[in-house]
């Protein structure tokens, strides 16, 4: 990393209007803005066509795109003012990318104590267990009890009927 750079990331959120065609355009522009001010980009991740939430200034799609890149911090404020300005741009967002979870997101290698004992595979140890069969027990046949005998029929409670006071004459 440069002295005196910052790494971000910014995603850009395209009218669906404009096509696949005239979104990459747009990024391009973008791209090469950020190299002009002295900025590098890392890298583009286009991730295409997505339905949105809810709709944004009467529209249902957009196309999505990452980009990592790396540039002074005041440039931020110039990209943020230039995404403002320009027709097309539905959402975006600008994100400082912290160096110290840079290692976090690539791959890891495996530790060399891994790499000497391979691991057996899991089909083949399924494979080689033999399967038993559980033994069936016969159970003795269920007797039927007629209806009338299993019910036991208990008074519901009557509510309390209230006294009455007794009219004195």
């Amino acid at each position: 990393m440069a002295e005196g750079k910052n790494l971000y990331e910014t995603v850009i959120v395209t009218s669906a209007k404009l096509g696949e065609e005239g979104s990459a355009e747009l990024v391009g522009r973008f791209k090469a803005l950020i190299e002009r001010h002295g900025g590098t980009v890392q890298s583009v991740d286009d991730w295409g066509k997505r339905r949105f939430a809810y709709p944004i200034q009467k529209q249902t799609e957009g196309y999505y795109t990452l980009i990592n890149f790396e540039s002074d911090p005041e440039f931020t404020a110039e990209l943020d003012r230039r995404y403002q300005i320009t027709d097309g741009i539905l959402r975006t967002l600008i994100v400082k990318r912290d160096p110290r979870y840079l290692d976090a997101q690539k791959p890891q290698k495996p530790h060399q104590d891994e790499e000497e004992a391979p691991a057996e595979p899991v089909a083949e140890a399924v494979e080689a267990a033999p399967v038993e069969e559980a033994p069936v027990e016969e159970s003795a046949p269920v007797e039927e009890v007629p209806a009338e005998e299993s019910v036991e029929e208990t008074p519901a409670e009557e509510p309390a009927e209230e006294a009455a006071p007794a009219e004195e004459e």
